[in-house]
Formats: C-alpha cells, structure tokens, sequence
C-alpha cells in the first residue's frame, strides 16, 4: 500500500508539492516558537523604557545634589534597557499605547532622602515606582528591587 501511495505521488507532481508544503508548516512554526523562547532575557538592551525624573536638586554641606539627574543619566547610558527621558504625560502616553514597557518615575524628593544616608533617620531613596504591564517588566522590576535592597 505505502508503494502504491509513492508511485501515485511520483506521477502527480501537485502532490508532491503539497505534501512538501504540509510537512514544512509545522517546522516554520517549531522554528518561530523557539526562536521566541530561546533566551528571552538576551535582548532586554531593546526593551523601551521610560524614565520620568521629577526628583528637586538639594544642596547639602554646601554641594548641590541632583541625584535624580544623574540616575537619569547613568540609566540612558547603560545599555541593561533601552531608557528614554521624558516627563510623566509622555510616560503615561507611551505606557498606554504600547511604546513603553514601564515607567521608571523618580520622586521629587529622591535627592533629599539620599542625603539622610549619614542621619540616623534614614530615608528610602529607592522608592520609584514601576508600571508593568508584562511578565518582562515585572522581571527587571524584581531583580531592581533585589540590587537595591537594605535591612530597614
């Protein structure tokens, strides 16, 4: 029977073809799903992230400090995401439409906390939030939270 059904096929070309084409679905789709799955974390350098500074500047001990600034800096320079500046209504705009996978918002008073860091009433200056909207933003925001956390 198996010989019967090869000699049918030899003789009708069509056949072959799409027989070929049938068997070559499924790999494309093998290929796609493991191209997706095969090290998803390898490419987060692509990943938008928007970063909204509303952090004030301090002078402390005759120094201004603008750490908000300089964080905001620091992240557009490091290649661990793709950070862009912007205000909070971009953020937001972007957030809603899809351009951005979170929003990094660094509070006003981030560079005053930092300077109760020599007090004994010390102050969170980790205390940004995040919006997620995805299983990725959820991950970075974990493994921030875990690089930068102390004993209270």
């Amino acid at each position: 029977m198996i010989k019967a059904e090869w000699a049918y096929m030899q003789r009708h070309k069509f056949m072959m073809i799409v027989m070929a084409i049938i068997m070559l679905i499924p790999s494309i789709y093998a290929v796609t799903f493991l191209r997706s799955m095969w090290d998803p974390y390898g490419r987060l350098n692509h990943l938008p992230v928007a970063v909204v500074n509303q952090d004030q500047a301090v002078t402390y001990q005759g120094h201004r400090l603008s750490i908000g600034h300089d964080l905001t800096h620091t992240l557009k320079q490091s290649d661990a995401l793709e950070f862009h500046a912007m205000t909070a209504d971009q953020a937001q705009t972007g957030l809603k439409n899809g351009r951005y996978y979170m929003v990094l918002t660094i509070p006003k008073n981030f560079s005053q906390h930092a300077t109760t860091l020599l007090n004994s009433d010390i102050r969170r200056t980790n205390d940004y939030d995040q919006l997620c909207q995805d299983d990725v933003c959820s991950y970075q925001a974990t493994r921030w939270r875990s690089q930068n956390r102390y004993d209270d």
